[in-house]
């Protein structure tokens, strides 16, 4: 099967992107839960210390807490401040996908890649997420392909990555 993708990166894209390659990540989903566990076990321990035995340690955890839910939010807004800034915004690129080969061509590259070149294929809730070996992931909306038998055959090219 041979088929290509279009599209321009935008903000919408982005925030897209990030939210689905957050939920790839096992411990990166529970942080905002982590965060809020923390605060309120820090506002447990010094509601129960009526003898303030433990000080300072309620204050660490509440601390804790409120630090981790700041880092989650810093760390999605530079994310996203990285890539609306970079000169890939509203640059077309294109993908095309062959039976042997991935070919892209964007602003600053044209190339191809062998299905082999890839760690991994996910499916997340709205797009695929491609893995390449060198750590980069490539988000494609589900919105960008025409057909779910485009989308079926990237999948099906999952079972032929080395283990």
């Amino acid at each position: 099967m041979n088929f290509k993708l279009t599209f321009t990166p935008d903000d919408i894209y982005y925030r897209e992107a990030y939210a689905e390659l957050i939920s790839l990540k096992k411990l990166k989903k529970f942080e905002p839960l982590f965060a809020v566990i923390l605060f309120f076990f820090g506002i447990g321990l010094y509601y129960f210390d009526n003898n303030h035995v433990l000080w300072i340690l309620p204050f660490f955890f509440i601390i804790m807490g409120i630090y981790e839910f700041f880092k989650i939010y810093y760390e999605k807004h530079k994310w996203l401040k990285e890539r609306n800034g970079s000169r890939l915004i509203g640059q077309h690129n294109e993908f095309e996908f062959t039976d042997d080969t991935i070919h892209h061509r964007g602003p600053f590259s044209i190339g191809e890649m062998k299905w082999q070149s890839l760690k991994a294929i996910k499916k997340t809730n709205k797009g695929i997420v491609l893995k390449l070996e060198s750590g980069v992931s490539m988000y494609l909306s589900d919105s960008f392909f025409a057909e779910k038998d485009e989308i079926d055959f990237i999948l099906s090219r999952a079972k032929l990555l080395p283990e």
